[in-house]
């Protein structure tokens, strides 16, 4: 039976500013560093640091849901028309040399570009699947992508108002002028606005080529619902005879930053409080159902001893009699390709009577 893992919400911040380029990789682990000491926001801490302008973080921040939902993805990616091996090369996917390699295979064989690829290990089918999803999206027009255009952005960021964009828009239809020259003309914006969004377009519509191509290499089950995770957790519980739970607080997602991949695990201290009824002496049984977790295993605190789960979860017998009220912390020790970024919480609980 397929499962259904814990499916990514966002992609992390992070991320996405180091693949747009907007954030070097190791001013990200400076601010990050930052963030464990001071418990701060990392978009608050970069934009201290004068990583990134407000108007840029504000506009990230926008994209992180779309951007780990494959149609969405595509169509932001869809901005710029490039042949298939260069939207793997933007990407990162495959080196300038071995797209040279693939074309000269190519040429020799007759076989697609796609194809060669995939034959010579350099990419999956469905990278390629993608890509050429992307190509077609490219194709059908700028309409696509319009949350990226540079209009948008501009309105975005407060330049103009969406009411001059409109009227830019209408004069470009008549002169076919490029609207970045219609509103200098117009002196609505000055010059530095516009390549200040025409750089921040060309950047995220990497950031969102590489999240596409990213979700193409993920599970199909870790990724087929992440357009329609709501942040309101539904905890479905087992409830017996002579048993019972109640879930006083439970996160309805938990974040892997960076910083967690690169140590492999992620620490979270009092996450859930949980309210135990029985009325059996022998205790009761309590049951983590995993969904496919991202964790080579899960550590769990709780009425002062360590449990170690399995990726399926598991069973933990507890010495309640009456009512109790248990704080659960979790260490998750993170499966090798794990991505940062926010997922939906991965355990539901449930409760029966030993004896």
């Amino acid at each position: 039976m397929l499962k259904t893992g814990p499916r990514l919400i966002k992609r992390s911040l992070g991320r996405i500013l180091v693949d747009a380029g907007l954030v070097a990789e190791e001013r990200l682990d400076k601010a990050l560093q930052e963030q464990l000491r001071t418990n701060k926001h990392l978009g608050e801490i970069l934009v201290d640091m004068r990583e990134i302008l407000p108007a840029d973080l504000d506009i990230v921040l926008s994209l992180q849901r779309d951007l780990v939902i494959p149609e969405q993805a595509v169509k932001l990616a869809a901005g710029v028309r490039k042949m298939l091996g260069e939207l793997l090369v933007h990407a990162g996917r495959i080196t300038p040399e071995q797209l040279e390699v693939a074309l000269k295979e190519h040429k020799k064989t007759g076989e697609k570009i796609g194809q060669v690829l995939v034959r010579l290990g350099m990419a999956t089918a469905k990278e390629i699947d993608t890509a050429v999803e992307i190509q077609t999206t490219m194709a059908a027009g700028p309409e696509q992508s319009t949350r990226l255009r540079l209009g948008e952005l501009l309105v975005s960021a407060r330049y103009i108002t969406r009411e001059q964009l409109a009227d830019a828009l209408v004069r470009q239809k008549k002169t076919k002028k490029k609207l970045g020259e219609i509103l200098v003309e117009g002196g609505i914006v000055d010059a530095k606005a516009i390549v200040w969004g025409v750089r921040l377009q060309e950047m995220l519509v990497r950031a969102a080529l590489i999240a596409a191509l990213s979700l193409a290499t993920m599970p199909a089950a870790d990724v087929a619902e992440a357009g329609s995770v709501s942040t309101t957790m539904h905890i479905s519980a087992v409830v017996l005879a002579h048993a019972d739970l109640g879930i006083i607080k439970q996160p309805a997602e938990f974040v892997v930053t960076d910083a967690d991949v690169r140590r492999g695990y992620v620490e979270l201290n009092g996450a859930s409080m949980i309210e135990l009824k029985s009325n059996s002496r022998a205790g009761c049984l309590l049951s983590f159902s995993a969904h496919g977790l991202p964790f080579q295993e899960t550590s769990i605190n709780i009425m002062g001893r360590t449990v170690v789960l399995g990726p399926d979860g598991g069973l933990v017998t507890l010495p309640v009699l009456g009512r109790t009220t248990v704080e659960l912390s979790y260490r998750f020790v993170l499966s090798p390709g794990t991505e940062p970024g926010t997922y939906a919480w991965p355990f539901t609980l449930s409760v029966s009577p030993l004896g």
